[in-house]
């Protein structure tokens, strides 16, 4: 608010191209950046999509741990918003939700595929919820259905699920 007022004060005393300079010069963060709030509690995922998870799976790690994994591969593939360097984020979705219903995380979370699934359809939901996050999720799947399927690892989760208490 006082920037504005800043900005009007001077815009009187100096004319109308100096604002028009000063309105275009601020730093503006991408659209594919400003959909999605501060993390404010440091885990690189929107804080209520953190909830959710920690929620659902309060008392098992694996499955937090591979939830918590889709949900920022998600969160990362839509901000790359250049398809030319798409290929490390879509590789990084396909290895998250091969952990997420892979039978060692199903097998911790003491879950079926069918039940991860639906709490997947969930959790995309809250990630999703917003006509801009919605736009920016059909974008990354047209371009992310263009690149080919590579090979996805022995384990493809970023932790030992076994070392994990289930």
């Amino acid at each position: 608010m006082a920037g504005r007022l800043l900005v009007g004060a001077v815009a009187a005393a100096c004319g109308g191209a100096l604002v028009l300079f000063l309105l275009l010069s601020q730093e503006r963060l991408p659209v594919a950046e400003s959909v999605f709030p501060p993390d404010r509690n440091g885990d690189l995922l929107r804080d209520d999509v953190g909830e959710l998870i920690a929620a659902r799976f309060a008392g098992n790690a694996a499955a937090f741990a591979a939830s918590s994994q889709l949900a920022r591969a998600w969160q990362r593939a839509v901000r790359q918003t250049d398809p030319a360097r798409l290929g490390p984020e879509v590789t990084q979705v396909r290895y998250a939700m091969s952990c997420v219903l892979s039978e060692q995380t199903l097998g911790k979370a003491r879950v079926d595929a069918q039940t991860m699934l639906h709490f997947l359809d969930l959790l995309h939901a809250r990630m999703f919820d917003t006509l801009a996050r919605r736009q920016l999720w059909q974008q990354y799947e047209r371009s992310a259905s263009r690149i080919p399927h590579g090979e996805t690892p022995l384990n493809p989760c970023r932790f030992d699920v076994s070392a994990m208490v289930g």
